[in-house]
């Protein structure tokens, strides 16, 4: 260790003599007093005594190596400060030297500020060179050793290999030199206030023992100015992963917050249990390591066992970040079944739960093809919903991802930037977030401007290359050189600016629409299908494709049917797998992006049941979904069903129309008259608001969705006499009310919204929050579209102060107004207003029973046999259900294995939100037993179920319920899954409104 006055002129000497001193004080005496008390020193007092004494290039030179321990034939500034040609015993400039200093302290502001007052032509004397490292550097160690229970008041240098410090505090930075490179620095309970400098070239070298050396940044000397400043990083330097920094996922299921399970192997099919165990996750020669091994003994937990275990560390909770640049260098394993990953996630889901707030994949990779690797953005809705955008990267040839590699992004505002090893390969700025409760898409560039965490993982099978097989040669490792953040410091940020989308033609050889503009061909099935049943099969590009995949264990058939005169295509399932696209209807067409499609066809089955529908990407695509996935809810009656999508990813020429009928039960499906539209353009359009599916009637009240303006469905409107501005900040997002001037009354300056939905004699209720620089009354008025009608209104005082405030009103029995107003009043003076989280909810159900069925359950009695009712046996079940003498009898042979495997229904009841239903029958049974009875809409939610104890002799059963929504249901009795052979008898069923007689 050498303090700074002593060692600089110890080194200064050392330019014309060996010896050396590891340890030395700095004088109180000063320093040549001190030097020549040193017997080291002998014979050199007259150099020493002689600061004007001017220093050639070879003489700095050969101090420089001395501090940061270049051995001086690998000292690599030379050809870079001075010329080729340039003598060591030419004399050196001052600018020369803060060069030199600057190329090796690349980030030391010093070097850069009026503190060195450097003459830049004039020649470095012995006091100037005293000076500059005087004004440096505080301490360096260029010995091995061991150091302890120091405070050095600013830089130190350790460029010595096997240097320890102990118990010390560095109040300025630190530098670890290239000199330490043949052994290892280890800085146990050390702390250092400013900045670590890690040469690259030892960053793996360098060991923390209880140690804050607050933030860690590897250099090379002259290393140039980027626009990039780091800010975070794990260099993994501790001798255990640092819990300041990471945290673990555990086990195999997504749990909500009660524990309960909501998917396993994490949504992703993942075969793994993760830990937090040093078996699986540990640092080692400076890197992290993520261990995939196969467990001899299987993990077990509350839902299921698992052969194998992995690690997946996050960084949510400890730190997030909004735009910058993230990268890792990291080298990845090779196997079948192995998804390395490192990705980021929101740290808060503003938008909604995944994928409304968005997903960022910096890097992943199937272990069973090395050559590439992904990078990927999911956005758009909640799942099922959701969407996504990405591309690969393909190694040169020679290399893969087996080798170290560094994968990055660069984020900023409508921006993100894929690269591998600083090559550039994707760029991506188009894409959306919409909420289920909203009406428009959250402002771009939501969902990508809110703080997101990182997370690196070794997955175990899973959809991306999927499962794990003999082949695959485990342990599986992943290892982690490092993961560093950075800030965007050289320049501002970009303004998002969302893409225009510039409209395009299919080309001449694209799948081109019918003449009637039908994008689906042979819509009568007149051609023979196209059947896939396994991987090896060919796929129809044009016409239809029906798939039963042996991966999801679907089997049916498919032939064409008569329904009333039309053909339609006709499903037979025997076995409806284990996933909805366990038996698909498939085909081909082409769309393009920004367009609008509408998709129509007709459907039914022989009872109730579900299948679900979509366009989407093929294989190639990744199944993108770009419609989302549309529960169709079938019945025994022909329905026709419709929707509409918007492409908002890349034109796709051979998108799909799916119709997925797995996972649903076997009853049969009908399909026909299907078209596709192209309808961009022929939108149709209403001025009328349906409520959200949260019930609030304002459209946008949080004033975070549509253009750049946030301020889609509200309306300014400014008198005469009047000047106000309207504006919502992009971070509080909330609006801003700048009025200049007032007008002459609270009209004057008016905030609306129309097309609001007001019913007869219900209630309401507006809550918002609202404050106004100085206090301020505004008035809040509901009124009729033209605004003639005032419905209500009321003053509200705004203070200083963000406060909710609640306004109510009751609209009159005989008006109901589809095309309402709510408009707050805000004029009469200057004012400045904030308002936000506008909710308007109807809080009553005053019912038009003139609207309702009062009886909507027909052929109770079974007079007219099964007429209006539908019955189903599932294939694991035997039952025959009849009702010749005016009673319902299921004779039950096999119950099967679930309450539903035999069913009786009445489907299509049409039931009123608000509404009170009195639900009766009789039943019994041959034996004692329980059944159960639902009433349930399509999506088998449930707004009645009640097990039912049935006896040898007929009993009586009255209930009642009050329906929380307006839907289409069914009357269900569950009569499956008992012991043995019986027979269960039903008659008298009544569903009516309760009071029903009072009302007709």
């Amino acid at each position: 260790m050498l303090k700074k006055w002593l060692f600089i002129c110890m080194l200064l000497v050392m330019v014309f003599a060996s010896a050396a001193s590891p340890v030395l004080a700095k004088s109180k005496k000063g320093a040549a007093n001190e030097w020549s008390e040193q017997e080291i020193f002998s014979g050199l007092e007259k150099s020493l005594k002689n600061p004007n004494a001017a220093l050639s290039k070879g003489e700095f030179a050969s101090l420089v190596n001395r501090v940061f321990g270049y051995e001086d034939n690998e000292a690599d500034y030379w050809e870079i400060v001075f010329e080729d040609e340039a003598s060591k015993n030419s004399v050196i400039k001052q600018e020369d030297a803060v060069e030199m200093m600057t190329y090796l302290m690349p980030e030391e502001e010093k070097l850069t500020s009026n503190e060195l007052s450097v003459k830049a032509e004039k020649p470095l004397k012995v006091s100037k060179a005293m000076e500059i490292f005087d004004t440096l550097i505080e301490q360096t160690y260029t010995e091995p050793g061991t150091y302890e229970d120091e405070t050095i008041e600013g830089t130190a240098v350790i460029s010595a290999k096997d240097v320890t410090l102990k118990n010390t505090t560095i109040t300025g930075d630190l530098y670890i030199t290239q000199g330490t490179k043949e052994g290892w620095t280890k800085l146990e309970n050390v702390t250092v206030e400013g900045t670590t400098y890690v040469h690259k070239q030892v960053q793996n070298h360098v060991r923390l023992i209880d140690s804050d050396v607050n933030q860690v940044k590897i250099y090379e000397p002259g290393q140039k100015e980027t626009d990039w400043s780091l800010v975070w990083s794990d260099e993994f330097m501790t001798a255990e992963i640092d819990d300041s920094k990471w945290t673990y996922d555990i086990g195999n299921w997504i749990v909500d917050e009660n524990g309960e399970g909501i998917a396993q192997g994490w949504g992703n099919n993942e075969q793994e249990y993760y830990t937090d165990s040093p078996e699986n996750s540990y640092i080692e020669d400076g890197k992290l390591v993520i261990k995939a091994q196969k467990e001899e003994e299987p993990i077990t937990d509350q839902f299921g066992s698992y052969d194998y275990t992995s690690a997946k560390l996050k960084t949510k909770g400890l730190f997030s970040k909004k735009y910058g640049k993230f990268e890792a260098r990291m080298k990845l394993p090779e196997g079948q079944g192995f998804w390395p990953a490192f990705w980021m996630m929101p740290e808060d889901s503003v938008y909604g739960e995944w994928a409304a707030s968005g997903e960022i994949d910096i890097m992943e990779a199937a272990g069973r093809d090395t050559s590439s690797i992904g990078g990927t953005i999911h956005y758009g809705s909640q799942n099922p919903n959701n969407t996504y955008r990405g591309t690969e990267y393909h190694f040169p040839e020679g290399t893969d991802y087996t080798d170290y590699h560094t994968y990055s992004v660069e984020w900023e505002p409508g921006e993100i930037r894929w690269y591998v090893d600083g090559e550039l390969y994707q760029t991506l700025n188009n894409w959306f977030s919409k909420g289920e409760d909203e009406a428009a898409n959250y402002t771009y560039p939501a969902p990508f401007d809110q703080e997101f965490y990182l997370i690196m993982n070794l997955a175990v099978g899973g959809w991306y290359g999927g499962n794990a097989d003999e082949t695959t040669p485990f342990p599986g490792i992943m290892e982690v050189d490092y993961v560093r953040v950075y800030e965007l410091t050289g320049r501002d940020y970009k303004e998002p600016v969302k893409p225009e989308i510039e409209d395009e033609e299919l080309p001449e050889d694209a799948k081109q629409p019918l003449e009637d503009g039908n994008l689906i061909y042979d819509n009568q099935y007149t051609k023979e299908f196209n059947r896939v049943d396994d991987g090896n099969d060919s796929y129809e590009p044009v016409y239809w494709n029906f798939l039963q995949l042996p991966d999801f264990e679907g089997a049916g058939s498919i032939s064409t049917a008569d329904v009333d005169g039309e053909t339609f295509a006709k499903t037979e399932i025997s076995n409806p797998g284990n996933a909805l696209w366990s038996l698909q209807l498939i085909q081909n067409a082409a769309i393009v992006e920004g367009h609008t499609y509408k998709v129509s066809f007709d459907a039914k089955s022989n009872t109730s049941r579900n299948m679900m529908t979509k366009v989407s990407g093929g294989a190639e695509r990744g199944y993108a979904n770009y419609s989302g996935e549309q529960s169709i809810a079938l019945s025994d009656q022909v329905q026709s069903f419709e929707y509409t999508f918007t492409l908002n990813q890349d034109t796709d020429l051979a998108a799909r129309l799916e119709f997925n009928m797995g996972a649903n039960g076997t009853a049969p499906v009908w399909i026909g008259n299907v078209r596709m539209e192209d309808i961009t353009g022929t939108e149709e359009t209403s001025d009328q608001k349906t409520p959200l599916p949260d019930g609030n009637h304002v459209y946008n009240g949080t004033f975070d969705q549509g253009d750049q303006s946030r301020m889609i469905y509200w309306n300014v409107n400014t008198s005469d006499d009047a000047v106000a501005e309207a504006s919502v900040d992009s971070e509080t997002r909330e609006l801003h009310l700048d009025i200049s001037e007032g007008g002459d009354s609270p009209e004057a300056v008016q905030l609306s919204q129309t097309g609001l939905q007001f019913l007869k004699g219900n209630t309401y209720a507006l809550t918002f929050e609202g404050r106004a620089e100085e206090n301020q009354s505004i008035e809040v008025a509901f009124l009729s579209k033209d605004g003639t009608v005032r419905y209500a209104e009321q003053d509200v005082q705004l203070t200083k102060d963000m406060n909710t405030h609640e306004v109510t009103f009751e609209m009159p029995q005989d008006i109901t107004d589809r095309e309402g107003q709510l408009v707050f009043n805000t004029g009469g003076k200057s004012a400045s207003i904030y308002l936000d989280n506008v909710v308007l909810l109807q809080t009553s159900s005053f019912i038009d029973y003139s609207n309702v069925d009062l009886y909507p359950l027909t052929n109770g009695d079974f007079t007219a046999g099964l007429d209006e009712w539908s019955t189903y046996i599932h294939f694991d079940a035997g039952a025959e259900i009849t009702a010749d003498n005016g009673e319902l009898q299921a004779h039950i042979t096999n119950p099967g294995n679930e309450m539903w495997s035999v069913l009786l229904e009445q489907p299509g009841l049409k039931l009123s939100k608000g509404v009170t239903y009195e639900l009766s029958f009789d039943a019994r049974s041959t034996v004692e037993r329980d059944i159960e009875l639902t009433i349930e809409n399509a999506s088998y939610q449930r707004y009645f179920s009640e097990k039912i104890a049935l006896g040898t002799e007929t009993q009586t059963f009255d209930y009642e319920w009050n329906m929380t929504a307006d839907d289409t249901v069914s009357l269900k009795f569950l009569m499956g899954q008992f012991a043995e052979a019986h027979d269960v008898y039903i008659d008298n069923v009544v569903l009516q409104v309760k009071n029903a007689s009072e009302y007709e």
